[in-house]
């Protein structure tokens, strides 16, 4: 298996799906989230819809369909991806609860949601709603505000370096 690391990136031409917008970067990934940081092997995303301050997505820079379709390694640094962003967050936005989502029925590109939760939420106790009928949008400048503030508190090692 052939990986290119390219501006912090990692990009597998032999798992690259054209009809997926995580692969693509097309208008409908633009739509629904923004960009925050890249990192190992995936990058991390902010979504618009801010029903949960803070939710975001963890998409694999590869296309797969499922976990068990990485190998060791992949898998290992995916899910530590996934535990700086999620550590992130509780740092930002101190949470009772960050939730751990990984769906795929409609979007089947490996990606986990983030959604930082509070006891006194209207949907504490349950699973968060993925596409709620009135989401939460926010201005421009507000999305920039909480990307900066996350990366901010986003530190992996080699960024000491």
């Amino acid at each position: 298996m052939k990986i290119i690391k390219k501006e912090g990136n990692v990009m597998n031409p032999d798992r690259y799906n054209r009809c997926c917008f995580y692969c693509t970067h097309n208008e409908t990934l633009h739509e629904r989230m923004i960009e925050i940081k890249p990192l190992h092997v995936s990058t991390f995303y902010l979504n618009r819809d801010q029903t949960h301050r803070g939710r975001s997505i963890v998409a694999l820079n590869w296309h797969v369909d499922e976990l068990f379709q990485l190998s060791n390694v992949e898998r290992n640094e995916f899910a530590d991806d996934v535990a700086h962003a999620a550590q992130t967050l509780a740092k930002v936005f101190s949470p009772d609860k960050i939730n751990y989502a990984i769906y795929g029925d409609s979007v089947s590109h490996l990606h986990v949601h983030l959604v930082p939760k509070y006891k006194t939420d209207f949907d504490w106790d349950d699973a968060f709603v993925n596409n709620p009928s009135e989401p939460k949008k926010l201005t421009e400048y507000d999305y920039q505000n909480l990307i900066q503030g996350i990366k901010a508190n986003l530190v992996y090692e080699e960024d000491l370096e």
